[in-house]
């Protein structure tokens, strides 16, 4: 790994301390060093770097013996502490019992529970499918306590047994809570060692994750390992969650983002070494620490010794070594060859959904039981805004649903269009520098893939990430980029061919308009040579290799034709807000949300990012329900579709990974009069599911080509051979 002594990386890690040198030199504070001020800071960070070894304890435990990343670690921290809260303050527990039941008890019950109910069923589902079902469960836990418990009121946990007591150190008083966190996180560290490398239960979970049918042939238990392993680090998440909490306060998304900082010390230690994975969670602390008290960056980069852990992540990945071409698997049941679409088929979807922008949003529909009327401001502004997101969401179809490779920072290139935008477009509006965005922006996707092509899977999404946090916190924030001019329009409204799109509803059907085009393009882009090798990499890229793709090269092209597509749809989201906040504007939590809708639609499928559309009919309802009256169940309904409807939607992707648009489209196809293939495929599936007639028990009816492939798997004999329609053996 890149901890060794390769000569790259030591000379990759030489450069990177040479730089902090120089950014520590230029940015000092000019603040003396003592040793009194030295071993508080020091304290700090090993403090700061222990909360953040239990969440990365948990996270490498789980993905030691399940192979699934939990990206709801620390959402479930955020619950427990919530819940702590309610018990320990709101409702008087005391501190030990009330730990005791949100460590102890509902922490567990809740790993058990998301391993019986979900997690199980993802054993053979795609990393793709496995990763948006743990964020899925990451924003239902964090809507959750939203709901219950107004997470804007502000709350906050005491220390375990006061701040005021614990050891003096002279200068500064080392607290109990602070010294407890730091020997808990220790002793877990070690416990959870040596339960894997000393223990049988370890064993079997390390066994389970490698061949889950073998170890179950040597006695392990397959479903009890997955349900420990689970239990174990919900325990880890609640635990750091509680304990942070007293540092950070009851906010949500800042002890949800605490969790970025465990993903790059649990990356430090290559996802799997436990105590390699301490070890960058302390650095990250002691650097964190020591940024903060002798460094500053000024105000243009306020956030910058925040971005150490992403820094250190991009840097961890980077030096990973080169990932071996990945091999397809044969899945319990072949996949069915999919039938591209037509290009006219596209061209009159495209024209339904722009008829479809005109009807809603000018009220032509009548559905009896509600009349919509023409949208108003609020309505409009609603649309307008989803279908900006709608845009961005779009641009991850040749990505993650043609090319299956994961990206978690489309709102980074969005945002970094709307910085090219503006600094073209200036105070003009001039939509025409809109196609140069595109252009400008597809040399960042592609830089962003250069490194990231060598890898695969989950290291992947962990870069995006990275990237996305890193530009949030010290790209955006510069003055420069996206400077602050009170409450103006920062970005004007959009001319083209001398119109000037100030109206709201000229604006969202002008989006719609795009999106029609964006979608067309990829219809003909899906049928291309281009598409296709897209597509061969997702299924292959040992066999793409073999069949003369670049692959690497192939990665970089789609990321910056995603790229691309996301600056220009980032142009249209920044016009919609008029004057981007470059802090809350560019959040990781909503760049989530639009990979989780886009996923729950289908992210194969090029309408995807059409679902987004459906918020402002939700809000536009709700709204007209609510000023009728009378229709307090329809609104909280309403209200409940619009906060849970994303994440319960991606949970379908357990029991339907292809996405729920995918679903809709198999089941409407057939009625269609030009699709006797959708017909036929039915009535195939029809006829293979009925009963043997009496008498005849299917004994003389020909296997499938799955269950010849079934077959041969069991009995150990399959080859690379696929038999032809036809070619099957009777039963008999």
């Amino acid at each position: 790994m890149f901890l060794g002594l390769r000569p790259p990386v030591a000379l990759a890690a030489l450069l990177a301390a040479v730089v902090a040198v120089i950014i520590a030199v230029f940015n000092w504070k000019g603040a003396p060093v003592t040793s009194e001020t030295f071993l508080v800071t020091t304290y700090i960070g090993l403090f700061l770097g222990a909360l953040w070894a239990m969440y990365a304890t948990g996270l490498v435990v789980v993905y030691t013996t399940t192979g699934v990343f939990n990206f709801a670690q620390g959402a479930i921290g955020v619950f427990s502490a919530f819940l702590y809260w309610e018990l320990h303050v709101n409702r008087g527990w005391h501190s030990i019992l009330a730990l005791f039941v949100v460590v102890g008890m509902f922490a567990p019950a809740l790993g058990v529970m998301l391993d019986i109910v979900i997690m199980r069923r993802l054993r053979t589902a795609s990393l793709v499918v496995q990763l948006m079902v743990t964020v899925a469960i990451m924003v239902l836990l964090l809507s959750v306590v939203g709901d219950i418990w107004e997470a804007d009121t502000p709350r906050r946990v005491p220390y375990l047994f006061g701040i005021e007591n614990g050891i003096d150190l002279g200068p500064s008083q080392l607290p109990w809570h602070r010294l407890i966190v730091f020997l808990v996180a220790i002793a877990i560290a070690v416990a959870m060692r040596f339960l894997l490398r000393r223990t049988r239960i370890g064993t079997a979970m390390r066994a389970v994750v490698d061949n889950r049918e073998l170890a179950a042939l040597n006695g392990a238990r397959p479903n009890v390992v997955s349900s420990t392993s689970w239990a174990l680090g919900s325990m880890m998440g609640a635990l750091g969650g509680i304990l942070i909490a007293p540092e950070l306060g009851l906010d949500p998304a800042t002890l949800n983002n605490v969790v970025i900082i465990a993903f790059a010390a649990a990356a430090f230690g290559a996802l799997r070494n436990l105590p390699m994975a301490v070890v960058g969670a302390m650095l990250i602390g002691l650097l964190r620490a020591h940024t903060g008290a002798w460094l500053d960056f000024g105000p243009d980069y306020r956030f910058a010794h925040l971005s150490i852990a992403p820094l250190i992540l991009l840097f961890v990945v980077v030096a990973l070594p080169q990932a071996r071409l990945e091999v397809g698997r044969l899945a319990h049941h072949l996949r069915r060859h999919e039938r591209f679409t037509k290009w006219w088929e596209g061209l009159i979807g495209c024209g339904v959904i722009i008829l479809l922008a005109v009807a809603f949003s000018g009220g032509w529909l009548d559905f009896g039981i509600w009349d919509p009327g023409a949208w108003g401001s609020r309505e409009l502004n609603s649309a307008n805004e989803a279908m900006a997101f709608a845009l961005i969401g779009l641009s991850l179809v040749p990505l993650i649903g043609w090319a299956g490779q994961i990206n978690f920072a489309p709102l980074a290139f969005a945002g970094f269009g709307a910085f090219v935008y503006l600094k073209l477009a200036g105070d003009s509006g001039n939509g025409y520098w809109i196609l140069l965005v595109g252009l400008l922006c597809a040399p960042l996707g592609a830089l962003v893939a250069l490194p990231a092509a060598r890898l695969r899977g989950l290291y992947l999404a962990l870069m995006t990430m990275a990237f996305a946090q890193a530009m949030s916190l010290i790209f955006f924030p510069h003055s420069w980029v996206l400077p602050t001019i009170g409450v103006g329009r920062q970005f004007p409204h959009i001319e083209l061919f001398g119109v000037t799109f100030d109206d709201r509803r000229g604006f969202f059907l002008l989006m719609v308009c795009l999106f029609a085009i964006f979608v067309f393009g990829l219809v003909l882009l899906r049928r291309s040579r281009y598409g296709r090798r897209w597509m061969a990499i997702n299924d292959s890229q040992a066999a793409s290799a073999t069949l003369g793709i670049p692959v690497v090269w192939t990665k970089v092209v789609v990321y910056a034709v995603s790229a691309a597509m996301a600056g220009i749809a980032g142009v249209f989201w920044a016009t919609v807000s008029g004057n981007v906040d470059s802090v809350q504007g560019f959040d990781l939590l909503i760049g989530f949300n639009i990979v989780l809708l886009v996923a729950a639609a289908g992210v194969s499928i090029p309408v995807a990012g059409i679902f987004l559309i459906f918020i402002p009919l939700f809000n536009g309802l709700g709204n007209r329900l609510e000023d009728a009256g009378n229709v307090d169940f329809l609104v909280t309904l309403l209200e409940i579709l619009t906060t849970y409807g994303p994440g319960m939607l991606v949970l379908g992707m357990v029991f339907n990974p292809r996405g729920a648009i995918f679903e809709m489209g198999r089941g409407f196809s057939p009625i269609l009069p030009w699709r006797s293939d959708a017909r036929a495929e039915i009535a195939a599936e029809n006829a293979q599911k009925r009963e043997p007639e009496i008498g005849e028990l299917g004994i003389e009816r020909p296997f499938t080509p799955e269950e010849v492939i079934a077959i041969d798997r069991r009995l150990g004999i399959l080859d690379d051979v696929v038999p032809k329609e036809g070619y099957g053996t009777s039963r008999s």
